[in-house]
């Protein structure tokens, strides 16, 4: 019988531990969202809204990180109350990146006249 009792308080002590854990904190924050224009307007959020459903499809940066979409506001290490987070332009881009390197100089010998060989160095003019 005083097994029977301790094991319900466990179970009771347990089960009120759990749902102190299972609680999210919902807190309503005033974010400030600073455009490409330089304009800044006043955003409400729950802080376990992700940044795609408060800003859109819009590139967000704060502190220097940028904000994928899926993470959650409470989530972001320094955002708080009264932040403000920065819209970023998206660029577009892409590939293997020759086009912003240049064009390289790596012909430098050619095929001589005098004996046919590919000798001839093209900038000294010699064989």
């Amino acid at each position: 019988l005083a097994q029977a009792k301790l094991g319900s308080r466990r179970c009771r002590r347990a089960a009120r531990h759990s749902s102190k854990r299972a609680r999210v904190v919902r807190a309503a924050m005033r974010l400030f969202l600073r455009t490409v224009s330089g304009e800044t307007s006043a955003v409400e959020a729950d802080s376990i809204a992700s940044v795609g459903e408060v800003f859109g499809k819009d590139a967000v940066v704060f502190g220097g990180v940028s904000l994928g979409p899926e993470a959650a506001l409470g989530e972001v290490p320094g955002l708080e109350e009264g932040s403000t987070v920065c819209e970023v332009p998206r660029l577009p881009g892409g590939g293997d990146g020759t086009e912003a390197m240049g064009k390289k100089n790596k012909h430098t010998h050619g095929l001589c006249v005098r004996c046919g060989k590919r000798s001839y160095h093209m900038q000294k003019k010699r064989c």
